[in-house]
């Protein structure tokens, strides 16, 4: 499998490997409420905690799972500032998905979209190893319009559920020359 760059840079943001450290940046913008209102994840209870996940997370899957896993973190090249996350797991079946969370306070000024097209040229090698997927809740036009801006076309919808309540994920595939679907 090809190996990946586990750094780089968009116009506006500097994209870093995920480190336990940077959980003490994000803290406090990863307790708004809103940000969890369409994915599974409640805030962290602690600093703690979110240092701990970040710890396993940049630690990278284990040995024998056949998995990969990927995290970022996206800083601001303006004024150094971290606003969120980016995931990539391949899992064992090929299949590879991608995440993002971004504070709430940078919404709606492009960056999520700016992250997600430097992840999928960083993947664009892996795609003969399984199709790029995400999920995004069938109420979230924010996340579906990132993935649609990006060349992601829906696949399917899946039951989910969503902090006890019943609810609806919308299945998306990226699409190029390079995909095998």
């Amino acid at each position: 499998m090809p190996s990946l760059t586990l750094s780089g840079d968009t116009h506006r943001l500097r994209i870093e490997p995920l480190a336990e450290a940077h959980a003490d940046e994000l803290f406090q913008s990863f307790q708004h409420p809103e940000l969890y209102r369409f994915i599974p994840e409640r805030p962290h209870r602690s600093l703690e905690s979110m240092r701990a996940e970040y710890r396993e997370f940049a630690g990278g899957a284990p040995a024998d799972s056949g998995e990969i896993w990927l995290n970022w973190a996206m800083r601001l090249k303006a004024d150094g500032t971290v606003i969120g996350t980016l995931q990539a797991t391949r899992f064992a079946d090929g299949s590879q998905w991608l995440g993002y969370k971004l504070a709430p306070s940078h919404w709606g000024q492009g960056l999520a979209s700016e992250a997600v097209s430097w992840l999928i040229r960083k993947l664009e090698n892996w795609l003969p190893y399984g199709p790029l997927l995400a999920a995004v809740d069938s109420r979230h036009p924010a996340s579906q319009q990132v993935l649609r801006k990006n060349g992601f076309v829906k696949l399917r919808d899946e039951a989910a559920e969503l902090h006890g309540e019943a609810s609806t994920d919308w299945i998306y595939i990226y699409r190029s020359i390079h995909s095998t679907l």
